[in-house]
């Protein structure tokens, strides 16, 4: 699944001069350095950056992300989404278009944690389709064979979609099903495991203990 950023040395772009690099999450400290040294980025002289654009491979996810979101969160959320199984990748992408849980990285995060709390139905995407569902699986009545020629499916289907608080969504149809919604992540203390910021390593030149550089002639001894 595609999950990438390009981002810009802060500094520089806020007087004019673009130094961009993309980089892909998840990602490891050595790759997060090697892009931040291609942008001038070294914790001296230019410490931030900034995100100018995301491309997430689910949609929806990308405009609920900001522009100083941490890189160690981003790839907390990365991470957290390439350890979903595909069947709860597609139910997460519904949760995070139900917008219940997904006004900021924290809810996001936690999301990854709790789509035990939702139901989802994959196979259905309009009232219609929901109010067949409903009675096929006779979730509060058993509808007799000859009934369901004049039944309206379609209202049924509304109206229990309006008292769940559900949505339809193109991987389907999602509502809350009231477990209860676990904190997992504070929005402070990302895991060890997915941290991953740190700038490029500085490199030292010692003094010559003469007091002359490297490359300045040595004193021919009378």
């Amino acid at each position: 699944m595609e999950f990438a950023a390009n981002i810009a040395n802060l500094g520089k772009y806020s007087v004019g001069v673009l130094a961009t690099a993309q980089l892909s999450f998840p990602t490891t400290t050595e790759q997060v350095q090697s892009v931040l040294r291609e942008i001038g980025v070294d914790g001296l002289r230019y410490g931030e950056i900034i995100v100018l654009e995301y491309s997430i491979g689910i949609k929806g996810l990308a405009g609920k992300l900001g522009e100083f979101v941490p890189i160690d969160e981003l790839n907390y959320l990365a991470s957290r989404i390439a350890e979903l199984t595909p069947e709860e990748r597609e139910k997460f992408t519904a949760a995070v278009s139900h917008g219940e849980y997904g006004d900021n990285m924290q809810d996001l995060i936690n999301l990854t944690y709790n789509l035990d709390c939702y139901d989802f139905l994959p196979d259905v995407r309009t009232e219609e389709e929901y109010g067949r569902w409903l009675v096929d699986h006779h979730q509060e009545f058993r509808l007799p064979e000859k009934a369901r020629l004049y039944f309206d499916y379609e209202s049924y289907g509304e109206d229990t979609c309006i008292n769940e608080g559900g949505d339809f969504s193109e991987q389907g149809y999602i509502y809350n099903n009231r477990t209860r919604f676990q904190e997992v992540y504070d929005g402070q203390h990302v895991p060890e495991k997915y941290r991953v910021f740190r700038y490029p390593l500085q490199t030292k030149v010692r003094p010559s203990r003469s007091g002359k550089g490297r490359d300045s002639p040595s004193r021919k001894r009378p």
